[in-house]
Formats: C-alpha cells, structure tokens, sequence
C-alpha cells in the first residue's frame, strides 16, 4: 500500500474536529436549543473554511494518487463507492427530514463522488491552466447566483437550483469545483510531493488528528447521528 502524507492527514483531522463542532452547533439552533445565524460571520466564514480546506484537499489528493500511478479504474470504483453512499443519504433524508424540510439531493458526498473521477482528468492538465479554471468556475458561481432560480430541478446540481429549493446540504459544482481545481493546482506545484516520503513519521501530539484524517468519510457518516442523539436525548431530560 503506498504511503500517505501526514501532513494531509493531518489538516484533515482538524477540518473534521472543525466540521463537528460546526455542525454541533447547526444542530442546536436546528432543534431550537439555540439561536444562531448561519449566514453571517463568523460561522459563515467558519463554514467556508471548514469547505476550503476539505474540498482543496481533495485536489491535492488526486495529484497525489496521480504520481503514484493510481489507476483510472481505482478512481472509477471510488466514485461508484461514494455515489453510493450518496443515494443512501439521499433516501434516508427522504424519510427524515423529508422532502420539503431539507433532503438532501446534492451534498457534499454527491459532490465528492463527481469530483474525484472528474477531477483525475484535470490532473493531466498544466497547474496554470487549473489555477485559471478553478478561479473562472468560482467567479461563474457568483454569476449563476444571480440568476433567476429555474423551473426544472435537474440542473440543481450544476448551481441552478428551482425555485423555493431548500437542503441541509448543497454543494453543487458551480462553484464548489472551483475550490478543487485550485486544489490540484496546489498539489501540482508542492514540492515535497515529487520527493520520497519513506520515513516520514506522524508527530506524537497528531496521532488523533492523523487518525480523525484518515478516517473522515466515516466520521463524516457516523458524526451526526451521534450529535443529533444526544442532542434529543438531553431535550427529553430536560423537557424541552
């Protein structure tokens, strides 16, 4: 199995200790424990940076695969793992919240799964070109935001969500790909990356974070379950 890079890892695990603490805190304003506003600093600016880094990270990770020689088929069976895992998602908000009070049809793990088979073609591309790109198919998110919603559901995936669309969860590639390609960019001119890693061992103090890193899918899955648990649970002893 090849190595991986602590350092990814690592700033992983602090997006995911980021991401529970965020989402903890959605989850209490959610079940009206709290009142907080989402849509303005500092937990907007939070939200943008917990995104940033996971989703700039997964450009890194794609050249990194790359450069080892990760086959296309690996990247294809990856996909298919997690559009899989985006279904479920998707079925099980359905029932819970339902349709009209947040499921989610095009998340975060929807947008993975598109982005890490997309984004492998784009690793065969020069790092200008992917810097250029990324920040042209940001600024497009800013021009679609503009734009009057749509009738049709079926390009909310793209950025054009209809009209009175409401998700707990919307990542749609305009802009989100943006932050990807500059990603790959990154992990293009990164050094350190074109050189041995043997050797390389995780610091002592980061053993949590590289580990919360190398598992963060099934954080990701498993995280709010567990909040939104304890969170009824202490609604009940309270009465609330």
């Amino acid at each position: 199995m090849a190595e991986r890079l602590w350092e990814i890892d690592v700033t992983r695990g602090i997006a995911v200790v980021l991401m529970i603490f965020y989402h903890f805190l959605f989850d209490l304003d959610y079940f009206g424990l709290a009142d907080l506003d989402f849509q303005r600093p500092p937990l907007l600016l939070l939200q943008r940076i917990i995104a940033f880094t996971f989703l700039s990270l997964i450009g890194v990770s794609l050249v990194l695969t790359r450069l080892r020689g990760v086959p296309l088929s690996l990247h294809v069976k990856r996909a298919a793992g997690l559009a899989g895992i985006a279904l479920f998602i998707t079925a099980a908000t359905f029932v819970y919240p339902g349709p009209q009070n947040g499921m989610i049809v095009f998340g975060i793990i929807h947008f993975i799964a598109v982005s890490v088979l997309l984004g492998w073609f784009f690793t065969r591309l020069p790092a200008w070109f992917n810097l250029t790109a990324g920040i042209g198919v940001l600024l497009a998110g800013f021009w679609l935001s503009s734009l009057s919603p749509t009738a049709s559901p079926w390009l909310l995936w793209l950025g054009l969500p209809p009209a009175n669309f409401y998700t707990l969860d919307y990542y749609p590639l305009i802009p989100w790909f943006g932050i990807v390609l500059i990603g790959i960019f990154m992990g293009q001119i990164m050094d350190p990356f074109r050189k041995p890693i043997s050797g390389r061992q995780t610091p002592q103090f980061m053993h949590g974070l590289n580990f919360l890193g190398r598992n963060a899918l099934a954080v990701y899955l498993i995280h709010q379950p567990v909040l939104i648990g304890l969170i009824l649970t202490f609604r009940a002893l309270i009465g609330v």
